[in-house]
């Protein structure tokens, strides 16, 4: 009954109120317009505008259907994405989203094994927040994200197909008071002044639950590790992260390793839209991380 260009009419007289200027804008000719728009009412059987002296004035059922059609418009842009990842189009962009933690310790690895080989897409990445990263794979923005998401951030309508664990620790300077414990516990290292960058929601009330009236907020928020890093080693702030982003500090004794009392577990999976997991260059991306990550059985 209705497609979207008669939508688009009604959104333009809408915006505009005259259909003169509306009929200049859509580069066509007013007694068109007007066909067309009575057809549309005809169908409807409603009228879409009323005129006043300001000029056209949308009916209540013209602003339904603008307002819906923001909705439609985005599906038809997401639909019109998906079939051209289907085609694997030569010269084809594969957005990647990836949390903070991700872009130090998954990320260069494969962007190196990505240029290593000729393939007939490109990518992109961005650093996000997890909520940032779900809202833009949810609107289309994003192909790919991979974040510090447990299994319950998971939506019903994506998948995840890969996921990656890694143990929290405690870091301090060598010669710090904390240096030479072996195992202390989370309350005890946030007595300390520290600095990290934002902890993810799922991760920060496991560990409110750990030192129960302390506070996990750390006294410097930074963008990444590397900036926490230079920070601890010196001064006597401290810091706590996966244990990997600290694997060269520890091995060249420029920080010291604290382990936790109480097990916290860092964890971080791929999220990607069923829909959009079909496409040939899709699959390739998901195989780079796969070298990295591990492989989670599908419902």
């Amino acid at each position: 009954m209705i497609d979207i260009s008669d939508i688009h009419l009604i959104q333009v007289v809408s915006q505009v109120g005259s259909i003169t200027k509306a009929a200049e804008l859509l580069h066509i000719s007013q007694p068109t317009l007007s066909k067309r728009i009575s057809r549309l009412e005809q169908k409807l059987k409603m009228a879409l505008f009323y005129r006043d002296t300001g000029g056209m004035v949308p009916t209540e059922a013209a602003k339904l259907l603008t307002h819906r059609s923001q909705t439609l418009t985005s599906q038809l842009a997401q639909l019109e994405r998906e079939l051209e990842l289907m085609a694997n189009l030569k010269g084809d962009m594969i957005s990647i989203g990836v949390g903070p933690i991700v872009e130090q310790d998954i990320l260069p690895k494969v962007l190196l094994d990505f240029v290593e080989h000729e393939y007939n897409f490109k990518i992109s990445t961005v650093t996000l927040s997890s909520e940032a990263l779900l809202e833009n794979l949810m609107n289309g923005r994003l192909d790919i994200v991979i974040g510090t998401f447990g299994e319950e951030d998971v939506p019903t309508n994506c998948l995840a197909p890969l996921k990656y664990s890694n143990r929290f620790v405690g870091v301090v300077r060598s010669g710090h008071a904390l240096s030479n414990h072996k195992k202390v516990h989370l309350s005890e290292l946030m007595e300390y002044r520290n600095i990290s960058p934002s902890i993810p929601k799922n991760l920060s009330f496991k560990a409110s639950l750990l030192i129960k009236d302390r506070d996990f907020t750390p006294s410097i928020a930074c963008e990444s590790y590397d900036i926490a890093k230079r920070v601890v080693l010196n001064s006597d702030y401290v810091t706590s992260g996966p244990e990997v982003l600290f694997r060269n500090e520890f091995l060249s004794e420029q920080l010291v390793k604290l382990e936790l009392e109480s097990d916290l577990i860092w964890e971080c999976r791929c999220l990607v839209k069923p829909e959009r997991s079909l496409a040939p260059a899709i699959q390739e991306v998901i195989g780079l991380f796969s070298q990295y990550m591990s492989p989670v059985e599908m419902p």
